[in-house]
């Protein structure tokens, strides 16, 4: 047994591999639907450390820089535009959810005389928040952190699980009759259609698409006129005339305020489109990443428009002052005999999308590391710097939404940041584990009992507060709710089981709205509650 112990604590690399896969065993093992997943990896590291192993610190500061660069991509894209797609109310309620947390600990540490790095990490572990628990473990630069995020995090996991599938029975709800209800109500409006418009209204006629600001004041596009039985590709300078068919292209609603306007719905036309045609190209071209569709100016070059833009999993309507970003799909309409030389400008190289430019992402990450390290003041006594995992998670959230700066392109494709994310998470987890495992048997020995009931009152008070304010407040669905503590918690076990309750998709799109904010939420906390 000594000479085992003595090989692996001198070949490092063979302990943490032994560690991350002993611990994706451990996470796999399901009880009533419940797994420890990646988490797995902390819990096998405590029994390393508490036997007496250590891992290099190294391993700790690589992971954490991945994991939390990745995160700051993943939310870059959204994060400055989601308030004008969702309104403040989502992120009100997160902010309650994370703040009212934030507030608890603060409370159970000065009353029940626990440490503040021990109370820090019961918070991250009762939330469910391994980011959370990243930048704590920064801030307090002590173990007992990751002792207290290994101690609860069961907890706060069943917590989720149990609390979510017991709204429906405490509010009296039939999921089914909210899933009816959200259906009803046109779940699917804001997709994006086509429609044939004949255009009656002769104030209209004579006038060009310019002159009359189309795109911006109807949020529709044309993509085609029928005229005298002759398709016409319009251009900003078209003008129409009474009689005109229309291709109009856009959201439902906005179709349904353009078409009284414009004049009637009308069938389209059966004739042959001779020289027409619609078609779907991927952006890898990187020169006309950031410009914008004004910028490009496809029927000047090309007689030829841009109609949709899909972006994320979220198709909307192009309209002139819409950026294009690197791995956009753009639906191009019009004369098809110049689609190659517009498939020649966006690149559509599907297999550039699947590979990482590892320049751009080991340049961000070191410009967030010397980001982190400049100080700044507020007011004139206060001098802070956001450190190593607020430098570099800010580098990640500027640069993925600025896109390109100069030749670089800064996005990086979805499953290069999921390994990203995936691989930070594993070392990180397993160097906090083992420095952790060392005393975890002496706290649970001295103190198991009020750890877990303060781990218990974090993870289920926020929960109960944020779901009476939702429905009694904002009278949000309970499917709706399932989306906000799963992503407030940034719990996917918690939004496995609740997606798993409904069949319609809007716990998902809650989840992915506020999950980034949540994660930002969280460490802006535990860097306050780390001041105390």
């Amino acid at each position: 047994m000594d000479m085992i112990f003595s090989y692996l604590q001198g070949h490092e690399m063979v302990l943490l591999l032994l560690i991350v896969v002993t611990g994706f065993l451990i996470g796999k093992i399901k009880l009533w639907n419940f797994s420890l997943e990646a988490s797995g990896i902390l819990f096998a590291a405590m029994v390393f450390g508490h036997y007496g192993f250590s891992l290099n610190s190294d391993f700790q500061v690589m992971g954490l820089l991945f994991f939390i660069y990745a995160i700051g991509l993943q939310a870059g894209p959204s994060i400055f535009n989601i308030l004008k797609m969702h309104g403040l109310q989502l992120y009100t309620l997160v902010f309650l959810l994370i703040s009212s947390g934030g507030i608890l600990t603060l409370v159970l540490a000065k009353l029940w005389d626990i440490d503040m790095a021990l109370a820090i990490g019961l918070f991250t572990g009762a939330m469910t928040s391994t980011p959370g628990l990243a930048a704590a473990q920064e801030a307090t630069h002590s173990a007992l952190t990751s002792t207290g995020y290994g101690v609860v995090y069961p907890v706060g996991i069943i917590g989720v699980i149990l609390f979510i599938k017991a709204l429906p029975a405490v509010f009296g709800v039939d999921l089914k009759d909210e899933e009816t209800a959200i259906r009803q109500a046109g779940q699917q409006k804001s997709k994006v259609v086509s429609r044939f418009v004949l255009l009656t209204n002769e104030q209209l006629s004579g006038r060009s698409l310019r002159e009359l600001n189309f795109s911006t004041a109807l949020g529709t596009v044309v993509s085609r006129i029928i005229r005298d039985r002759q398709t016409i590709i319009p251009g900003p300078d078209t003008v129409l005339e009474a009689g005109d068919k229309l291709c109009l292209v856009g959201s439902s609603e906005k179709l349904k305020a353009a078409v009284p306007y414009l004049g009637k719905v009308c069938s389209e036309p059966v004739f042959e489109r001779s020289g027409f045609d619609s078609q779907r190209f991927v952006v890898t071209n990187r020169d006309i990443v950031g410009k914008s569709v004004e910028e490009l100016n496809l029927f000047a070059l090309y007689h030829t428009n841009i109609t949709r833009i899909r972006r994320g999993g979220m198709e909307f309507t192009a309209e002139p002052h819409h950026r294009i970003n690197w791995g956009d799909r753009i639906r191009v309409a019009g004369e098809a005999q110049y689609f190659p030389k517009v498939k020649a400008l966006f690149g559509d190289e599907m297999a550039k999308l699947e590979t990482g430019n590892i320049f751009s992402i080991l340049s961000g990450i070191l410009m967030g590391i010397i980001f982190g390290l400049v100080p700044f003041s507020i007011g004139k006594f206060i001098s802070i710097n956001l450190g190593l995992t607020g430098g570099v998670l800010f580098a990640g959230i500027l640069l993925s939404n600025r896109g390109k700066i100069g030749p670089f392109i800064w996005q990086v494709p979805g499953p290069i940041i999921q390994f990203m994310r995936d691989f930070g998470l594993v070392l990180f987890l397993a160097v906090v584990g083992v420095k952790s495992g060392a005393g975890v048997l002496d706290i649970l020995r001295t103190e198991g009992p009020k750890l877990l009931a303060a781990g218990l009152l974090l993870t289920l008070i926020p929960m109960a507060v944020i779901t009476l304010a939702a429905r009694l407040k904002y009278r949000l669905m309970l499917v709706e709710i399932f989306g906000l503590i799963t992503g407030g918690m940034t719990s996917t076990p918690g939004l496995a089981v609740s997606s798993g309750m409904t069949t319609v998709q809007r716990p998902l799109v809650i989840y992915a709205t506020v999950y980034p904010f949540a994660m930002i939420l969280m460490m802006v906390w535990t860097k306050i509650l780390a001041l105390f």
